[in-house]
């Protein structure tokens, strides 16, 4: 929430421009609103898509025993605002879904013939990783079921599989980056066994491990990753803006920011990760006084925690 905040207050900006206007991140959390592309201004505070639709998939988690894509897809249509810069693919999906209830599985493609392989479903599968951290199984069917509500390809199912993966893992103490890589190698067997190519991901995993080794630094490995809006590139991004930074959740969130383009889906996937990994005591306090929002307030995102938290412990997961 914290990350999206502060990532959409310089929403598609180069790198070179942030590191120019701004230190830090407090100075973005400074300002009062930034133009907006088209019209209108944006107030600094608000939260975007991004956390919409993930507080959606947290309280469907909580709620839905069944965990069925129709009813996601319903509670995604009624929290649904505009302004809070969803995609047009989403837009089209949720605009349509009154209209559509009993053809809602043809919504996904209905703008992309393949499936729309944008970071969409990644951004928001975090709480996916929190409920099913010990069972990867059920994290893997749960994160297929989240994604092609909205984002069917295969290379969107398997970034948000990831990017729950990356999560779930962060949950857990004494790992290295070796291992939390290796981990999520394992996540992507799964898609193997059922026949689906997963060289895209591979290949993006060794580069994460090797400049991770190197000591690179995140901007530059953006060269490498991207940090535009396909799954592909924003989920490998926050991971290493993770590992890069795993002791501090504030490097983590700047790194991510700092890299421009796509700055509010990635730093809030790497937020979601850094978050797991170091907690609530890891986030500024400050930051989160900066939250202008007057429903979802972060009260209010702990209650719902605390509900999923308790749901999850009812579930008695094993771990596979």
């Amino acid at each position: 929430m914290i990350a999206d905040v502060i990532g959409a207050a310089v929403e598609a900006e180069s790198p070179g421009y942030i590191r120019k206007t701004f230190r830090n991140l407090d100075e973005i959390l400074a300002l009062k609103s930034v133009p907006e592309l088209l019209s209108g201004e944006w107030e600094v505070g608000r939260f975007t898509d991004d956390t919409q639709m993930t507080i959606c998939v947290a309280e469907w988690l909580a709620s839905d025993a069944n965990l069925d894509g129709k009813s996601l897809v319903e509670r995604f249509c009624r929290a649904y605002e505009p302004w809070r810069h969803y995609g047009p693919g989403v837009r089209l999906i949720l605009e349509s879904f009154p209209k559509a209830r009993e053809r809602w599985t043809d919504l996904a493609t209905a703008m992309f013939p393949q499936g729309s392989y944008g970071n969409g479903s990644a951004m928001r599968v975090g709480p996916v990783g929190l409920f099913f951290h010990n069972d990867l199984p059920g994290l893997i069917e749960a994160a297929r079921t989240s994604s092609v509500t909205t984002h069917s390809h295969y290379l969107a199912v398997q970034g948000a599989t990831l990017q729950a993966a990356a999560v779930a893992i962060a949950t857990r103490a004494g790992f290295d980056a070796n291992q939390f890589l290796n981990t999520l190698t394992v996540a992507l067997s799964h898609f193997e066994v059922r026949g689906e190519n997963t060289s895209v991901y591979r290949t993006a995993l060794g580069r994460i491990a090797q400049g991770i080794s190197q000591g690179v630094s995140p901007l530059k490995m953006s060269a490498l990753l991207g940090n535009g809006i396909k799954a592909q590139e924003a989920v490998p991004m926050a991971i290493y803006c993770f590992l890069a930074n795993r002791d501090s959740f504030e490097k983590s969130v700047e790194a991510a920011v700092f890299l421009g383009g796509d700055t509010d889906t990635i730093a809030s996937m790497t937020g979601s990760i850094s978050g797991a990994a170091l907690g609530e005591p890891g986030i500024p306090e400050r930051w989160l006084r900066r939250i202008t929002e007057t429903i979802y307030t972060p009260e209010k995102v702990r209650q719902i925690a605390h509900q999923l938290h308790s749901v999850g412990q009812s579930r008695k997961f094993k771990a596979k």
